[in-house]
């Protein structure tokens, strides 16, 4: 990716990570200031199967579900303007991998395993029906995860920084030092 002043911006931003990383809070964000559109891929599977996540993972199962998060992000394939939010399984998926380095800039936002915990139990948030596993088996995917999205997608931390402070960290990285202080509406 060329990155300055007069590069354009990517067509499809995507944000990976762990439960808890803040990709849908950072990609409302990061797409307000761009002035994109904002895709949660859990949105759209929720949309289609018309009941919510933790009742598809009940009723049909994990890898049902992983089928309907597959769909719903090549459905995306051809998008403008548009930074998706990605489920934190969707990078274990070949078909996604290649999603995500073929259609999309894509960018990993990194959360230690502690924050992700507590971010992603937030009272009067989404279901994580992972998290209801043991604590060991939420280490290891934690850690599967964490190299496939290290593999995928460009870092950005985002423990100890507010959702503002990281949705404009990638804005720098999309379009350098000068770019990114317009878009954020500094001089």
């Amino acid at each position: 990716m060329t990155t300055g002043p007069e590069s354009p911006l990517p067509p499809i931003i995507a944000l990976i990570g762990f439960m808890g990383a803040g990709k849908t809070t950072v990609g409302k964000i990061l797409a307000g200031k761009l002035g994109y559109e904002f895709v949660d891929t859990d949105d759209l599977i929720v949309a289609r199967a018309g009941v919510p996540i933790a009742d598809i993972f009940r009723r049909t199962g994990e890898a049902a579900f992983r089928r309907m998060e597959t769909e719903a992000l090549h459905s995306l394939v051809g998008r403008v303007r548009t930074v998706i939010a990605a489920g934190g399984g969707a990078p274990a998926h070949g078909s996604n991998r290649t999603f995500f380095r073929a259609h999309a800039v894509t960018f990993h936002l990194r959360v230690s395993m502690m924050n992700a915990r507590g971010r992603a139990q937030t009272p009067g948030g989404p279901v994580r029906p992972l998290l209801a596993q043991e604590e060991g088996e939420v280490q290891r995917l934690y850690d599967t995860r964490r190299s496939l999205y290290e593999a995928i997608g460009q870092p950005v931390e985002t423990d100890g920084r507010t959702p503002h402070e990281v949705a404009e960290e990638i804005i720098r990285l999309l379009r350098g030092p000068t770019e990114s202080r317009r878009i954020a509406g500094k001089p």
